[in-house]
């Protein structure tokens, strides 16, 4: 069997988005006082870039792998301060993901990734207040807008919708003015 030979070029491109994903990612772990940090995030980023290089066999093997070291960074939080690492384990096995990506050719989907991460990991307090600071009358709300922009209008018609052509067919206007009346009634 020949071995493969990749290109330098775009070879050391993926590996520097890879590393610089991770330590985007590992440093916040680093700020916030958790057992893995830069150096694991940056390694555990390189490896999805390297397995995924090689082949479908070894992303899967490699992610088997972070699987385990999720497992045992797991059992000796809980065996050292009974507490699981679920924020940081679900952080590792994304990082794990985007450098994934990296290896496949994307540059986008993996640092806009790792950028929103970074921020939903740093902005915990903040996240937490404002969770906390809603009342259930604004989360009700809040579900039935997305059901009615996310769920309701697009299923809207925009054609007639009986045989006869009795029935209006929904334009654009009337679909934006019915979405309206739908929001204001949710609002109430």
């Amino acid at each position: 069997m020949e071995s493969a030979r990749f290109p330098a070029t775009p070879i050391a491109l993926k590996m520097g988005v890879a590393i610089g994903i991770g330590m985007l990612a590992g440093m916040e772990r680093e700020w916030s006082n958790k057992d893995v940090g830069i150096r694991t995030f940056a390694i555990v980023a390189l490896l999805g870039m390297l397995a995924s290089l090689i082949g479908q066999n070894v992303a899967v093997a490699a992610l088997v792998g972070v699987f385990l070291l999720v497992a045992a960074m797991n059992t000796r939080s809980i065996l050292h301060d009974r507490s699981l690492e679920i924020t940081t384990s679900a952080a590792l096995m994304v990082i794990y993901l985007l450098g994934l990506l990296v290896g496949l050719g994307h540059i986008f989907t993996p640092v806009a990734g790792a950028i929103v991460m970074t921020m939903l990991l740093a902005w915990k307090t903040e996240l937490s207040r404002f969770a906390g600071g809603l009342q259930p009358s604004e989360i009700r709300s809040a579900v039935q807008l997305g059901l009615i922009g996310f769920v309701i209008y697009p299923v809207l018609p925009n054609r007639y919708v009986d045989p006869w052509l009795s029935l209006p067919k929904t334009s654009s206007a009337c679909r934006h003015s019915l979405l309206k009346k739908m929001i204001e009634a949710a609002l109430k």
